[in-house]
């Protein structure tokens, strides 16, 4: 049944709300691939150091960026400084920096808080070597991640082998941009 509204029909209210109820559910149901369970757990103290990035998944906040790395230390009371650098452009360019604090929530999964504690982001170590020498993280959602190294350059086998195994986790590696290290970092 529907209703003549200036020479339009306007389906009833009923329609309409379960129209909206269907695109919205099927809108949830593509968001819910969750990040595969972290493989190892982590000893954070191993974690600890700086980490380059090798390749991410693109996002807003790391636009134009090269150069990044993650600089991880130990702060009081089981919590961690985190600080986040990329470089603009390349990786001499301007540096962007957002520094966090963050705590373990489970055995590789890590919280940060960025801008005092207003922004909460989770970040999963979904797999990483025995001897922490790279790591693969992500969020929850599986939309984002991020493929680190200790080491500012890799070689071509080694980071094939690094978005081998990011693929074989089910990430989309097609959408991966690679980061521009500076060999001397």
């Amino acid at each position: 049944m529907s209703v003549q509204f200036r020479g339009w029909r306007v389906p009833n209210i009923k329609h309409c709300i379960l129209g909206l109820v269907l695109v919205v559910a099927t809108a949830a149901q593509a968001d819910t691939a969750s990040a595969p369970e972290p493989r190892k757990p982590i000893d954070p103290n191993h974690f600890l150091g700086r980490w380059y990035e090798i390749a991410r998944i693109p996002n807003k906040l790391q636009a134009d960026c090269q150069g990044a790395t993650s600089d991880w230390s130990s702060a009081s009371g089981g919590q961690y400084n985190v600080v986040q650098t990329c470089h603009v452009g390349s990786p001499t360019g301007p540096a962007k920096m957002w520094k966090g604090a963050g705590r373990m929530i489970a055995p590789a999964k890590i919280r940060i808080g960025f801008f005092a504690g207003l922004v909460q982001k989770d970040y999963w170590v979904v797999d990483r070597s025995d001897d922490y020498s790279w790591s693969i993280m992500s969020m929850p959602d599986r939309k984002y991640v991020w493929i680190m190294s200790r080491r500012p350059v890799l070689t071509a086998p080694q980071k094939a082998a690094l978005v081998a195994r990011a693929q074989s986790l089910g990430y989309d590696t097609a959408r991966l941009v690679y980061d521009e290290q500076s060999p001397a970092a």
